[in-house]
Order: C-alpha cells, then sequence, then structure tokens
C-alpha cells in the first residue's frame, strides 16, 4: 500500500488515494520532473499474473489521442505493478448521473461522436485494442466540455482476447457476461469478444443517459429506447438501439461505422422527411456547410497541432527521463522550433513552458548556467505563476555568478512566490559561487530543516554534496548524494551518486570499506541501467564497476552486450581484454582465455588505429598493447 508522500521511481510523488478502478487501486501523485499532476493506479493482485507489463507498456505508452489521457509509464516495484498517467481535470459522466443532470441532445452528439472516435482509434491498433469496461465512471468530462476515457482494462488482440479483464454488469455487453460466467464456474467459453463488445458498452451508458434506466447484461434492458417518449430524434435513439442489440451480428460493425451514422442519422428516423422539403432547405443549408466547413477547417487544424503535439511531447519526455542533458538540449530545441506546432504553442503556453523548463535543466546540469537562466526566465513568460521555474531561474543566476535580488524578482512574478526553504536554498547557491563553502555547507542544512518538499531535499543534498567534494570530503559528499537518491532517483541524481561513491572507493584506505562505497556505486549504476534506453556511460560505468569489484565474467557478460550495440567503439573491446587477462591472473593461467583473448585483442586494435580521433592517445590501450607483447 502506498502512503502519502512516497515516491516512485524517483520521478512520480504519490499524494493520496482516491478510489479503485476495475482491476486496481488509483492514486492522485505528482510528477516531480514535468511538475504536474498525475495518476497512478497500483493493479490489484489478483490481477498481476494477466498483465504483460513488457508488452501493454510498449503498447500503452504508444498511445495519442486527444480523447485519451497520455501514459507516461509502467512500472514493476517489488511485486506491484503501477501505471502513470495524465490526470484529468473535469468530473466523470457517472457524477453527472447521480446529480440528476439532462443531457441536450447536442451534448449527448458531441460525446458520442467523440467516443466513437477514439473507439475507431483503439480498434484498428495493431495489435487491436479492446477497452473492455466503459462504463459512465471511466468517461471523463473535461472543463472545455469534452470527454476522456480512462481507465484501461485492456484486453489485447490475440491469446488474450477471451479474457475479460474487467466487468461491469451493467455496461457490460451479453456475451462479456456470459464469458465472465463461464469462467467463474470453470467452463471453457464458447464466447468471441471483439470491438462490438465495446460498441455494446458505449450504447448502454448513452441508454442510460438518455432514458433513466439501468441496462443489464444479463436480463437486457426494460424497454428499447425508440419505444420510450423522451425528447431525443427517433434516429438517434436507433442508433442507441443498434448499438446495444443482444445479437451480435446486427450491432455496428465497427465505431467507425457508428459515427458515420451518427452524422446521417436521419436515415434512421422513420419519419424522415421527404426529398421536396429538402429541396427547399437545400439553398440555406448550402450557405450553413460553407460556414460550417470554414469552421471545421479551422478546428480540423487545431485537432491535428495537438495530435502532433502530443506524439512530439511525449518522445521529448523519453529523453527528458534518460537525463542526457546533450540530447534534451538539441530534443527540446527542435521541438521548440517545429514551425508546424508554433500556433500549438501561442495557445498553450504552459505546456510550451514545460520544454522551455526541461531544456533549462539540459543546460544547467551541462553548467552552462547564464544560457539555463534565459530558458527559465523564457519559461517565466510563458507561466508566471510557476514556483519552480522563479527558483531556478534565480538558482542559474546564482550559480552564473550574477547578483541575484531575491525580493526583486518574487515582486515581479508574485503568484510564483517561493517558500522560505527555497528561499535559503538560492542563498546557498549564491554563496557556492562566491567561493564561500562553510555558509554555503550552514545554508543548506537551514534549507533542510524548513523544506518538506522531496525534489527540493534531493536538490540541496546534491548541492551538499558538490560542497563537500570542493571540500575535499568524500565520504560525507557520497551521504550526502546516498540521501538524494532516496528522494529522487533520477537518472541525474543517479548519476551522480554513483561518481561521488565511486570516488569515495578510491579515496577510501580500508578494503572492506572500499568495497562498500564501491558495491554502492555499481547498484546505483545498475538502477541507471534497468531504465529505458540507458546511456553509453551508464553501461560502461556498471562494467567497469563489476570489474573493481573482480566480477570479471559479469562485467564481460555486460560488454558483449555493449558490443552489440556499439561495434565500432574500442573501448568496450579493450576492456573486455582486460577481462580476460584479470581472470587469467587470478587462475595462474591463460590458456582458458587465450583464444577469445587474441581475437578481440586484434578486433580492438584495429578498431583503435581506425578511429575517427587519432588526435589522443589512449593510455590505457597503451598498456593493454605492452601487456599482449609480453605475452607474446
Amino acid at each position: 500500500m502506498l502512503q502519502s508522500g512516497d515516491i516512485i521511481s524517483g520521478m512520480y510523488q504519490v499524494i493520496r488515494e482516491i478510489g479503485t478502478g476495475g482491476m486496481g487501486v488509483i492514486y492522485i501523485g505528482y510528477h516531480l520532473h514535468l511538475q504536474k499532476q498525475i495518476v497512478i493506479k497500483k493493479i490489484k493482485e489478483t490481477c498481476v499474473d494477466r498483465v504483460n507489463v513488457r508488452g501493454e507498456a510498449d503498447i500503452l505508452k504508444q498511445l495519442r489521442h486527444t480523447y485519451l489521457p497520455q501514459v507516461y509509464d509502467f512500472l514493476e516495484v517489488g511485486n506491484d505493478v503501477y501505471t502513470v498517467m495524465d490526470y484529468i481535470p473535469g468530473e466523470n459522466l457517472q457524477y453527472y448521473i447521480d446529480h440528476n443532470y439532462t443531457f441536450p441532445e447536442e451534448t449527448i452528439l458531441l460525446w458520442m461522436r467523440e467516443l466513437c472516435e477514439v473507439l475507431d482509434y483503439l480498434h484498428t491498433r495493431k495489435p487491436r485494442i479492446l477497452h473492455s469496461d466503459i462504463k459512465p465512471a471511466n468517461i471523463m468530462v473535461t472543463p472545455e466540455g469534452d470527454i476522456c476515457l480512462i481507465d484501461f482494462n485492456i484486453s489485447l488482440d490475440g491469446s488474450v482476447t477471451q479474457e475479460v479483464q474487467g466487468l461491469s454488469r451493467r455496461y457490460a455487453s451479453p456475451e462479456q457476461f456470459r464469458c465472465a460466467m463461464d469462467k467463474m464456474y470453470g467452463r471453457k467459453s464458447s464466447e468471441t469478444l471483439d470491438e462490438r463488445m465495446d460498441i455494446y458498452s458505449l450504447g448502454a451508458v448513452f441508454y442510460r443517459m438518455m432514458s433513466g434506466y439501468l441496462p443489464d447484461a444479463q436480463n437486457g434492458v426494460p424497454y428499447a429506447l425508440s419505444q420510450i417518449d423522451i425528447p431525443y430524434a427517433d434516429g438517434l435513439k436507433r442508433i442507441v438501439d443498434k448499438a446495444m442489440d443482444r445479437d451480435v451480428s446486427r450491432r455496428f460493425r465497427t465505431a467507425k461505422q457508428m459515427e458515420e451514422a451518427l452524422s446521417h442519422m436521419e436515415k434512421y428516423d422513420p419519419k424522415y422527411r421527404r426529398l421536396t422539403n429538402l429541396q427547399i432547405l437545400t439553398a440555406t443549408a448550402w450557405g450553413f456547410c460553407i460556414l460550417a466547413g470554414i469552421f471545421l477547417i479551422a478546428s480540423g487544424v487545431r485537432q491535428r497541432g495537438k495530435e502532433l503535439w502530443q506524439q512530439e511531447y511525449q518522445e521529448f519526455y523519453a529523453v527528458v527521463g534518460s537525463g542526457d542533458s546533450e540530447n534534451i538540449i538539441r530534443e527540446g530545441t527542435e521541438l521548440l522550433n517545429n514551425s508546424s506546432l508554433q500556433g500549438y504553442m501561442k495557445r498553450n503556453k504552459e505546456q510550451k513552458a514545460e520544454v522551455l523548463h526541461a531544456v533549462g535543466d539540459g543546460y544547467f546540469y551541462s553548467e552552462q548556467y547564464d544560457t539555463a537562466g534565459k530558458y527559465y526566465e523564457e519559461a517565466l513568460s510563458c507561466d508566471s505563476g510557476n514556483s519552480l521555474y522563479v527558483r531556478d531561474y534565480m538558482t542559474a543566476m546564482a550559480r552564473n555568478g550574477s547578483p541575484v535580488d531575491i525580493w526583486t524578482i518574487q515582486s515581479e512574478y508574485p503568484e510564483a512566490a517561493i517558500d522560505e526553504a527555497a528561499t535559503v536554498f538560492v542563498q546557498a547557491q549564491s554563496m557556492y559561487a562566491k567561493g564561500d563553502q562553510k555558509s554555503a555547507v550552514s545554508l543548506c542544512e537551514e534549507a533542510l530543516g524548513k523544506s518538506m518538499d522531496a525534489e527540493l531535499n534531493a536538490q540541496i543534498y546534491l548541492l551538499e554534496a558538490e560542497l563537500y567534494l570542493e571540500q575535499g570530503d568524500i565520504n560525507s559528499a557520497a551521504d550526502a548524494a546516498a540521501q538524494a537518491v532516496k528522494l529522487d532517483e533520477s537518472s541525474n541524481v543517479l548519476r551522480k551518486a554513483a561518481v561521488t561513491a565511486y570516488q569515495a572507493g578510491n579515496e577510501e584506505r580500508i578494503g572492506t570499506v572500499k568495497n562498500q562505497w564501491y558495491r554502492q556505486a555499481l547498484a546505483y549504476y545498475e538502477m541507471l541501467c534497468q531504465k529505458n534506453d540507458p546511456s553509453y556511460e551508464d553501461r560502461l560505468g556498471r562494467a567497469l564497476l563489476l570489474r573493481v569489484l573482480g566480477k570479471y565474467r559479469d562485467s564481460t557478460d555486460v560488454l558483449e552486450e555493449m558490443k552489440i550495440d556499439y561495434p565500432k567503439d574500442y573501448k568496450v573491446q579493450m576492456w573486455i581484454c582486460y577481462n580476460y587477462l584479470d581472470e587469467a591472473s587470478e587462475e595462474g593461467t591463460y590458456s582458458n582465455v587465450s583464444g577469445d583473448l587474441k581475437f578481440t585483442y586484434h578486433s580492438c586494435r584495429n578498431l583503435y588505429e581506425n578511429r575517427a580521433d587519432r588526435s589522443e592517445e589512449d593510455p590505457d590501450m597503451e598498456m593493454l598493447e605492452e601487456t599482449m607483447k609480453e605475452l607474446e
């Protein structure tokens, strides 16, 4: 059970539990890097064995649609599985039903079309995706009046399409209910579940909203919607009836077909007006269509801009998660300069500010503080109410050696006032830039005493680690970095902690303590390598720590994997050679590795001699050459 304040994967902070879904416990959370609310969903233990974590991760994270939440991560933490996705503001349809709202036909049509559109998107993925738990509680209404389909209990085309991932009896299709009953009683089910299961559930939701009656998967509905005297077009009522037909073969075959029916629902109206009446209205309708067409073109451009932004932003987000400053700067700059997205960013300045801030972080971690400050300042110009941007702007100014008038800057951004702990942290950065390390350490301790913010505390500990390194106190630096990792397992923090622990091991004279530091450094590199797309430096760092600890074969295994990805990098093969040599030295014979050693060295030597940059010699490679000559 997660508790308020817990941090998952160093990036997602739990705020509180907000409820349960069909297969999991749901928490409201906070994305520490993007500084935005998220939803963290823990999948129930009874359902974990039905979840293909890696497969669903890849599929869910690729979904990008206006009416779906963006999925950020799919995590295994111990025996628990979590999904992390956008927090969608607003209320769900169940809220409006419970509070006896009535829904005008225009709203019903809008939401039905939007849901048909998103279902068509899901059903046409490769592999096909079935939502399988469409109900009012899983349909959010955003402040803009659009819908968002949430709480994926998805099943994917293939071996799992026969499984019932979630079941809401009131809104499940008859075949889904029968399948669930078969499984409950241990019977072999003959039911085949396909996209028409979701179409039935969609119809059932709107049957409830329009009629007030509750549908039932087993017993059906008390009355067909077309038989109820309610203020909706007969064509619309008959479309809902068709979607809910208990005979699967008589439903709409696809969500696209249902969406097209909604656009021509007069064809489903038995009182459809005769052609003569339509001819009378032709001129008026044509004029309206011209105006509507102009509106739809503009709306379409905006829609495409939003979808393109979601796609590009998701790709950029993955780069940010890697912590690779160079790539963050490059990809972020390309995103900001994308001519196709200028209109979208102009209308959505807060989202543009997130990218500007991330690029600023890239420059900050590259120690280009002046440029970082400019990006932070531009982020503030787009979102003047974000206190994180103010804090980081002042921090970059301080590290650049510029005087920081905290109170003046605060007055310029009154809606983004930073708290006392953040103010002291900025003062500590100023003291560090001035070379007053003692005062800076003292201010760090003061800030830690005032702060309740995990992300800020991690930054304070990292600053302390830098200060202790400047003072030559390697052990205290490593301890401070370790404290930062406990609060923030992001790539930049882990790398800092790994390097510092490695330095502490190098400085330590007592063998047992030395190895403790090395093992700690190795643990950090292993955490880095478990993340998506670990960097070359992370993987090499792990391999070299394994070497230092005498685990030569494990080190070689890591390097052999790297050799596949970096076939022209001589250093990878050079360290494999060193592993062979050290392993042979321990065993007292080279006979077991002689063939592999000679082959790898020959390949390594060729790569080294043909490297692009030959301006400097590599002392490790030169030493390897001398060693191999002696063995010959």
